[in-house]
């Protein structure tokens, strides 16, 4: 089994376990809903980027990375609904697993694989999960002998469409900007780190808390 391998059942074995407490077994796959499995996470990406550390140009990339922007503005944060949340998770994440899978790909140091090894498994797992927690299977829904069977709806010719002028040039939204960019494997085991401790963890906050019912008052 190569490093990659290696790594990715020993992530999988732990998380396994975390689920499973001290004398339970587990009863399904682990969840980012448990502090503990999102704080080894974030302690070995931490841990890689410490790593790193006076690497000098043995980390320097022939080329640039796209990666993520691991910045939170709060304010912006909680103007954005929980689906603007999850898709710019998601989003940055899968950004984030390309950037690392070029970085193994552009860095031939068998010193520096290792590292790039266990983070790529890792960011992996972690996309796996995050899927998990934010897009549970939607239930099918069951019908009785006696539910009626729903007509499909078409319209009405005497129904007019509303005339919707033509959108002005002016009024269009202004492009995103660009991604950032790295070119040091030691700035984007920074990313990676400040991203998982920003945006994921703010994101596992709002979809892990659970919600009170309303309180009826007499």
């Amino acid at each position: 089994m190569d490093v990659n391998g290696a790594g990715l059942c020993a992530v999988l074995l732990l998380l396994l376990l975390l689920r499973g407490g001290a004398g339970g077994r587990p009863d399904g796959p682990p969840s980012l809903c448990d502090p503990r499995v999102m704080e080894r996470f974030i302690r070995e990406a931490r841990d890689a980027e410490r790593g790193m550390v006076g690497c000098g140009r043995r980390c320097d990339l022939p080329e640039a990375v796209a990666v993520p922007d691991p910045g939170v503005s709060f304010s912006e944060w909680q103007r954005m609904d929980v689906g603007a949340r999850v898709r710019a998770v998601l989003g940055g994440h899968a950004v984030l697993v390309a950037a690392v899978l070029r970085a193994r790909e552009l860095l031939s140091d068998p010193q520096l694989r290792p590292t790039l090894d266990l983070i790529y498994g890792a960011a992996r797992s972690l996309a796996h999960l995050l899927r998990g927690v934010v897009s549970p299977p939607t239930p099918t829904p069951t019908r009785t002998p006696h539910s009626p069977t729903p007509t499909p709806f078409s319209p009405t010719p005497s129904s007019p469409t509303p005339f919707s002028p033509p959108s002005s040039p002016h009024s269009a939204p202004p492009p995103p900007p660009p991604p950032p960019q790295v070119r040091t494997l030691s700035r984007l085991l920074g990313v990676h780190s400040a991203f998982l401790r920003g945006k994921v963890r703010l994101l596992l906050i709002d979809v892990c808390t659970p919600v009170s019912p309303p309180r009826h008052w007499r």
